[in-house]
């Protein structure tokens, strides 16, 4: 009897001790990896993180990775088990990586002071069944951006509905102020769609069903939206088969085009540069056929995974999401703040004659954002194909929306 007491307390003592060293271990945690994208905040990151280490001990390394490229390499770092602790992602991923389990709520890491700061409507974009599954970070809210001079050459109004828009590209295009009406993205999945949805939703029309199990763009609404992209490509730079959004930016702030969906953020950058934007006006949404207007909200968001060390990896967030950091790279860039307290310590929040946020402030009631399904990822790339396709003559805008429906269909009757 007392020869298997003692075998027992000397298990205990072993699983304890186990036990100990993993707490020991996690408490020890000497670096964590933040992931951004495309250099986004990269210094003010660097500066955060070093200020992070003389307090806590504590390393973090800062790594970029290019927008492209992100969505498959966070794939593969999860099947090696090889995850960075937080990244800077998009909120279309929030729902498919909290149900492959990758993703913890950042709810228990962070202060309630910090999510009180977040505005309800970021909070809500982040959430699912009521429960933060990531953090918001960069809001942006997109329009038209129109070149004043180039209106002003061809002697028409700013355009009020998407109609308007097509009626005056042919004299946007060479008139000695701009090369070409408009710049759009057809081939890149993300930035097709980015460019595409604020006339499909004007339209009347939208990517999913109410139910989210089917999809709802094949409809005539939605063909004619189709319709009109394709319509306004030929008017449009003609490198939208290879152009990145930047590409797209710097089409519109060259004033080789006269027109793009975005923010602020290409006017923002000739800003910081010391060169002129006053040739440019941010217009409130354009209207469909039935008065129908909406911008195009984005959602970023950090995303903290599943590594061990989500205490420390919490409170290098909560730091982040300072006024002097994440405020700053949301003022640089002409993004929405979506933190209370961005908006009391930075100026420029608050200052209504700030023509690259006011604007933007303005139409985020308006703003709507893609769905946050597990197989976004494939329904866009499958829109996006489709809508490439009519873009460039290869289907008509009904024949590429009837067989996207079916593909995307197929895709999500076995989510």
């Amino acid at each position: 009897m007392k020869k298997s007491l003692i075998v027992l307390l000397i298990a205990i003592v072993a699983i304890s001790s186990v036990f100990a060293t993993g707490q020991k271990e996690k408490a020890k945690t000497s670096e964590i990896t933040y992931v951004t994208l495309g250099d986004t905040g990269i210094n003010l990151l660097k500066q955060c993180a070093a200020e992070f280490e003389a307090e806590t001990g504590v390393k973090v390394n800062i790594e970029s990775w290019a927008y492209s490229d992100a969505y498959q390499k966070i794939l593969t770092a999860a099947a090696g088990n090889n995850m960075p602790d937080a990244m800077y992602g998009f909120s279309s991923w929030t729902v498919q990586f909290k149900e492959a389990g990758y993703t913890v709520s950042p709810e228990t890491y962070v202060s309630k002071s910090l999510l009180e700061d977040f505005s309800a409507a970021a909070k809500d974009v982040c959430s699912v069944d009521g429960t933060l599954w990531a953090l918001p970070s960069y809001m942006s809210v997109r329009s038209v951006l129109i070149n004043k001079k180039s209106l002003d050459a061809s002697g028409v109004s700013e355009p009020k509905t998407w109609e308007e828009m097509l009626a005056i590209a042919p004299k946007l295009s060479g008139n000695g102020v701009t090369n070409y009406a408009y710049s759009l993205v057809a081939g890149h999945p993300k930035n097709t769609l980015d460019t595409f949805l604020p006339i499909l939703w004007a339209y009347g029309s939208d990517v999913l069903s109410q139910d989210q199990k089917t999809v709802a763009f094949n409809t005539e609404a939605g063909v004619a939206a189709l319709q009109m992209f394709v319509d306004l490509a030929k008017y449009s730079v003609p490198d939208f088969g290879e152009a990145s959004i930047n590409e797209t930016q710097a089409n519109f702030t060259s004033q080789n085009a006269a027109a793009y969906i975005h923010n602020g953020q290409g006017l923002a950058d000739l800003k910081k540069r010391g060169l002129d934007y006053s040739w440019a006006k941010i217009l409130q949404p354009i209207a469909g056929p039935s008065g129908d207007a909406y911008s195009y909200g984005v959602m970023d968001v950090d995303l903290m995974f599943a590594t061990g060390n989500e205490d420390i990896t919490g409170k290098f967030l909560e730091k982040w999401h300072q006024s002097k950091y994440m405020g700053e790279v949301i003022n640089a860039a002409g993004w929405v703040p979506n933190q209370s307290s961005f908006v009391a310590d930075i100026p420029a929040f608050s200052d209504v004659s700030n023509e690259l946020v006011s604007p933007f402030v303005k139409m985020e009631p308006q703003a709507r954002f893609k769905p946050s399904i597990t197989c976004w990822e494939e329904i866009q790339k499958i829109m996006a194909d489709s809508i490439t396709k009519a873009v460039y003559g290869e289907m008509s805008a009904k024949a590429a929306f009837a067989k996207a429906e079916i593909e995307c269909n197929e895709v999500l009757a076995v989510q």
